[in-house]
């Protein structure tokens, strides 16, 4: 079909967690996604962007802002190495300043959007990024259902036709992915599937071969 990333996605809710499944995918992949949940998203946070400094991995990191206001996390990323951050637009005042404080800083960005939330919000700036997310599931909790929904949602950012990389989010099996490839998403932050295999670098070989 086409070549796809898989990226490890960590949802943890501290810090001993968040370092043993880090530990887990090193040596299998060379990124992971770490999902910082706030109360906007979710009664249950996550671990707070803090919790990533001194982790000390080798794998490239990026991160998902699930937040009001991901522009005031921005600093707190670069300081503890983030690569390419994330921001979701719910809560997001301002589009172009998050964008523009984000590669001030180096770092590369994308803007994400909820399940139910139109490609449309991001119109004006998609060409300014160098990554969009799409979530197959409501965010702010693993472990759910993939909602075929965010299909459409992923033809109509391909059809944009820029060079960007459309990544899915929640759900993510070897069952789900290929409608994902065919709509014309290339990578996947995937959760449940790899934490509840008893062989993660299985489950990721088979997550692979589907996109082959």
């Amino acid at each position: 079909m086409a070549v796809i990333r898989i990226l490890p996605a960590i949802l943890s809710e501290t810090r001993e967690d968040l370092i043993e499944k880090i530990s887990q995918v090193e040596g299998l992949v060379d990124r992971v996604q770490v999902d910082i949940v706030g109360r906007a998203f979710s009664p249950q946070p996550s671990v707070g962007i803090e919790t990533l400094e001194g982790v000390g991995s080798g794998l490239l990191l990026d991160v998902q802002l699930m937040v009001r206001e991901p522009v005031t996390f921005l600093n707190r990323c670069d300081s503890i190495g983030v690569e390419r951050v994330f921001g979701h637009v719910e809560y997001m005042q301002n589009q172009e300043e998050f964008i523009e404080h984000a590669f001030a800083l180096g770092m590369q960005v994308g803007l994400a959007l909820d399940l139910l939330t139109p490609v449309s919000r991001i119109e004006k700036v998609i060409e300014q990024i160098d990554a969009l997310l799409l979530m197959a599931v409501p965010a702010g909790k693993s472990g759910q259902k993939f909602d075929p929904a965010v299909l459409p949602k992923i033809g109509e950012a391909a059809n944009f036709g820029l060079d960007i990389p459309i990544c899915v989010d929640g759900g993510i099996t070897p069952s789900t992915i290929v409608s994902c490839i065919e709509a014309g998403a290339r990578e996947f932050a995937v959760g449940s599937y790899l934490w509840q295999s008893s062989d993660i670098g299985k489950a990721l070989g088979e997550l692979q071969e589907v996109g082959q």
